[in-house]
């Protein structure tokens, strides 16, 4: 897994030997995360990696490694493997590759190309540029091989005639026929088996007698075939085998006395003397509702039950008492210890399964006596159950029908049964070696008779495979040029859709919906700047490089959704992203960076990316950049903890780099606040760089200016709230740029660590220190006190010094 990828070991270019690089391992140790329950242990997993390097390094070489690893072929790289964080070496699977992306010089050269067409510039980007030969060449390998299809499925249509002698079916039907008919094997083998018709023949019966090797002639099997059926003849008195038991019926049924039963049903039970309502109790008896009774004596014997459910009436406890009592004397236990005695001799059917037997002759015996005692049952259980229901009235009409001789009747005849399918099963068994025999004798004289047309038959089928194989394999041929001819025809189709995405990109940078585009027109790709063409010698080096990164982000997401593209895990390499880049556009460029990196980042855990720059101020911006994604990704509920690493590039080996040690934009600016009101001075010798860096960055990233025009646009003048503060810093930063004066343009318009005030008063430079802070103030009082936060009376300062300015500030005339 990508996830796990801790070291980098590679050799070539820079590295003449094995170098071990750590870019994704922690150093930090593990933190203990307080829980109510328990404590657990948090693991710090580095999620992105940034280093800087000067050039010669070595940055470019561990990005070209990466490429080596996704399968690209990179000559330099003799040897390149990667470790986890126990020192293992990872094997990447193909998915993996993939899935490692990597963008830097190599990758624009090889997939930015502009090309002049009068006055416009085509641009190629990756493989599509190319699309429409690729497609007139595949087109016209694809016709070659339909022409060379088409003439194998001719010849092979041939060998797939049933009618053609050149055909193996042609034989196989000749063979099947020869098969079929009363003289041949489907007759001989329904005698054999006792079948009613010939056995059917199909395009493979023949295989089973292709490779027998009879010990005989045919004649002579023929002659014993003959005999062998005789044989059979007389031997033939059953045919299958009965393998399951006959059935025994329960002892319950041999042991029933029919003549307790008779007695209980004709035994009479007296009746007590009853009231009126007892009578009526007993009507209901009589006439079986006996269960109605026990429902109602259950339902009055509740305490809560306080009303009839019949007629709604409220009836007292003593009524309920009283009335209980009366059903018991009616349900006497008298009747019930009688009724249990009649439900003991209630039987279900005899239900035994003789069908296997219905061939032997005492199976018909056998289902008689079922039949008869299953009679009896039901009178017997009508009967029972009518006394059950009326315990009081004597039963009579019922007679002895003997049900315990008749089931000892059905046990002697099941006896029977059973050894009748002995018997049965020795016969039939007498007659299996026979038919054994003759079948053998059957398919080796069936050799015989299909011999000669088998023979032709296989060398049919060899050259028919032969045939068949050079078809098949030219159709996989042309299906796989189909399917090429098809995926680049579709990649063509999906170009606007790419263009849409790179478009949206370059929109994204340029912040204007039409600084730069492409735009597909007839097959090519066309390069357009505010709607116009361009020609490929006004496009900068920096515009290339614009192009090649949004073409980068763009292509990952080839033939994916982009929505759930970012859920996909991924190794992002990024070398030098922004230091080419026009300065106008830097902003851009991170802006496209931080939003693109949170994207992957955010959208899959185990996604990483490793950033390199050789340009330090491009370091400090992506550090920045990887503290805010890394602060969103541990804001997403994980058992890890998620940080980045920075380090630099130094002979051959990765220093930890802190981007904390080299002053950040706000400590910046406390160290200027913390000067002005003279708190701090200790920074005296190079207050005026650090100075010039917040300025510098101020400018940058709220107007896209440098710092010697910041105090020359309109725009910007316009912002201050009074004419006194746009005269007043419009001179201060002319004054700044003229102390600047002696040192060459390129240094005045970059971060370069020279003492930008060094013929200034100690005095001068606590007031240009006090007018800085008030021109950000103005221009963006909001911007100012939130890097100040940390700082006493700030706005009170600021005000104050404000107020003074506007005093001391003369009109020009």
């Amino acid at each position: 897994m990508l996830k796990d990828i801790s070291q980098l070991n590679l050799k070539g270019s820079i590295f003449d030997t094995i170098t071990t690089l750590d870019l994704f391992s922690s150093n930090e140790p593990i933190q203990q995360r307080e829980n109510k329950v328990q404590k657990e242990k948090v693991e710090k997993t580095v999620r992105a990696t940034l280093i800087y390097g000067r050039n010669g390094t070595g940055k470019s070489t561990i990005a070209k490694a990466f490429r080596r690893l996704s399968d690209e072929t990179v000559s330099i790289i003799t040897d390149v493997n990667v470790c986890n964080k126990s020192y293992e070496q990872i094997v990447l699977s193909e998915d993996d590759k993939a899935h490692i992306f990597v963008f830097d010089e190599d990758y624009v050269y090889k997939n930015v190309k502009l090309q002049e067409n009068h006055l416009e510039t085509i641009v190629m980007l990756g493989k599509a540029a190319d699309l429409t030969q690729k497609i007139e060449e595949v087109t016209l390998e694809y016709n070659n091989l339909e022409k060379e299809y088409q003439n194998l499925q001719k010849d092979f249509d041939e060998y797939d005639d049933a009618n053609n002698i050149k055909s193996p079916k042609y034989y196989i039907n000749k063979i099947a026929n020869s098969l079929r008919g009363d003289d041949n094997w489907a007759g001989r083998d329904r005698l054999i088996n006792d079948k009613r018709t010939n056995t059917s023949v199909n395009d493979e019966t023949y295989e089973k007698f292709i490779n027998i090797t009879p010990k005989k002639q045919k004649n002579d099997l023929i002659r014993d075939y003959g005999a062998k059926l005789q044989e059979l003849e007389n031997a033939k008195k059953g045919t299958n085998i009965i393998d399951c038991k006959v059935p025994e019926i329960q002892s319950k049924y041999k042991t029933f006395n029919d003549e307790i039963l008779v007695d209980l049903l004709k035994k009479e039970i007296e009746k007590p003397i009853l009231s009126d309502r007892e009578k009526k109790l007993m009507e209901l008896l009589q006439n079986g509702k006996q269960s109605q009774l026990l429902d109602s004596m259950q339902y009055f014997q509740q305490q809560d039950v306080s009303e009839c459910p019949f007629c709604f009436q409220g009836i007292t406890s003593e009524y309920k008492k009283s009335l209980v009592a009366e059903i018991e004397k009616v349900l006497s236990k008298i009747v019930e210890e009688h009724q249990k005695k009649l439900k003991e001799l209630l039987l279900e059917q005899v239900n035994i399964d003789l069908s296997p037997f219905k061939n032997l002759k005492e199976y018909n015996k056998c289902i008689d006596l079922v039949e008869k005692i299953n009679k009896i049952i039901d009178i017997y259980s009508e009967k029972i159950n009518k006394k059950i229901e009326d315990p009081y009235t004597i039963i009579d009409d019922i007679k002895n029908f003997n049900l315990c001789s008749l089931a000892n009747e059905l046990s002697e005849q099941l006896f029977s049964l059973e050894k009748a399918r002995v018997e049965f099963n020795n016969l039939s068994q007498q007659t299996k070696p026979i038919v054994v025999d003759l079948n053998r004798i059957n398919n080796e004289i069936t050799y015989y008779e299909i011999k000669d047309i088998a023979e032709q038959l296989n060398k049919q089928k060899e050259e028919y495979n032969k045939i068949k194989k050079s078809k098949d394999d030219k159709y996989k041929e042309y299906v796989l040029k189909k399917a090429e001819l098809d995926s680049l025809d579709e990649q063509r189709k999906n170009v606007k859709h790419a263009t849409k995405s790179i478009n949206a990109c370059l929109q994204y940078i340029f912040f204007a919906d039409n600084r730069m585009e492409i735009k597909y027109e007839e097959g090519v790709y066309k390069l357009l700047s505010y709607g116009k063409n361009v020609r490929p010698c006004d496009i900068s080096a920096g515009e290339r490089n614009i192009l090649g990164l949004c073409y980068f982000f763009t292509n990952i997401f080839s033939n994916k959704e982009e929505n759930k593209a970012y859920n996909e895990e991924y190794l992002i390499v990024i070398d030098d992203p922004v230091s080419s880049f026009d300065i106008e556009n830097r902003i851009g460029i991170l802006s496209l960076l931080k939003y693109k990196i949170s994207k992957f980042l955010l959208g899959n855990e185990r996604t990483r990316t490793l950033v390199l720059t050789h340009d330090i101020q491009t370091s400090f911006d992506i550090y920045k950049m990887f503290e805010e994604i890394i602060e969103a990704c541990n804001e997403i509920k994980t058992q890890n903890k998620f940080i980045f690493n920075s380090f630099e590039l130094k002979n051959h080996k990765l220093v930890r780099f802190s981007h904390k040690g080299k002053q950040e934009y706000t400590e910046l600016m406390c160290m200027i606040y913390k000067y002005a009101i003279e708190e701090d001075t200790s920074n005296n010798i190079v207050i005026g760089n650090i100075m010039r860096q917040v300025l510098e960055a101020f400018a940058t990233f709220e107007y896209k200016k440098d710092i010697a025009r910041i105090s020359t646009d309109m725009e910007i003048l316009a912002l201050l709230p009074e004419q006194e503060y746009q005269d007043y810093f419009k001179n201060l930063m002319y004054r700044l740029v003229l102390h600047g004066g002696s040192h060459r343009l390129e240094q005045v318009n970059s971060m370069s660590d020279f003492d930008f005030f060094s013929h200034i008063s100690d005095d001068e430079k606590i007031r240009i220190a006090k007018d800085i802070l008030c021109f950000i103030y103005l221009l963006n009082k909001r911007h100012l006190l939130r890097h100040l936060k940390t700082c006493q009376n700030v706005e009170s300062n600021l005000n104050a010094w404000c107020n003074n300015i506007k005093s001391k500030t003369a009109p020009i005339s």
